[in-house]
């Protein structure tokens, strides 16, 4: 092969382990954002502006590392895995801290700056949930950890099972002492959010159990 083929493919063509670098940063700004979102879930309603801001940033940074990934698709002849999954990956990564960002939007829209225990205990559980999905990203450009991705995959659904009975107890309690509908509808919101959150964890989980599957 000519060094001027060699070199042109190099510039079409980056290495796989560049996909991996990308899941890993995209992955780990989920988890600041997370971090983020738990604190905002436990403190007073003086952090909210600086959490909300923080995460907002992350998000930005997400959507860069996400673009970046979707562009060397399409200028990439071989990928460490299918295409279909690579896509599926970036874009259930992303979704994760979208929804992180609409819980404090959303939260700011309807002047909700302070969280029930049910929520501080959500943002705990997105946390987790997170950070196990970080676990598995890190392993997934070495199948000698079949096991453990798939390991760290199933903690993510068990804790999604902790995030549908936390939201379930908070969503009880608040029918039972909220008056105001106003309050009542944004809050249930609020719930939702944090559950959905857990749920695109889930959902990315799923595509690195189906990638390990194929690979080993």
């Amino acid at each position: 092969m000519s060094n001027f083929l060699t070199t042109l493919i190099a510039k079409v063509s980056p290495r796989e382990e560049k996909f991996f670098d990308w899941f890993n940063q995209h992955a780990d700004l989920v988890v600041n954002a997370a971090k983020h979102l738990a604190a905002m879930s436990a403190e007073q309603d003086h952090s909210f502006k600086g959490h909300f801001e923080a995460i907002e940033g992350l998000e930005r940074q997400a959507d860069d590392v996400s673009r970046e990934i979707l562009l060397a698709l399409h200028r990439t002849f071989v990928t460490p895995f299918d295409r279909g999954e690579i896509k599926d990956l970036a874009t259930a990564l992303d979704d994760v801290i979208d929804i992180i960002e609409q819980i404090p939007v959303r939260a700011s829209m309807y002047g909700l700056t302070r969280f029930t225990p049910e929520m501080a205990a959500l943002g705990q559980i997105v946390l987790r949930a997170t950070e196990k999905l970080k676990e598995a990203v890190a392993m997934l450009n070495d199948m000698n950890h079949a096991d453990r991705i798939i390991k760290a995959c199933h903690d993510v659904t068990v804790i999604e099972d902790d995030a549908d009975r936390v939201m379930r107890n908070g969503i009880s309690r608040l029918f039972a002492e909220e008056t105001e509908a106003r309050v009542l509808l944004a809050t249930k919101e609020l719930y939702e959010l944090y559950e959905a959150a857990v749920d695109r964890c889930e959902d990315a989980a799923d595509v690195i159990h189906s990638v390990v599957l194929e690979r080993i």
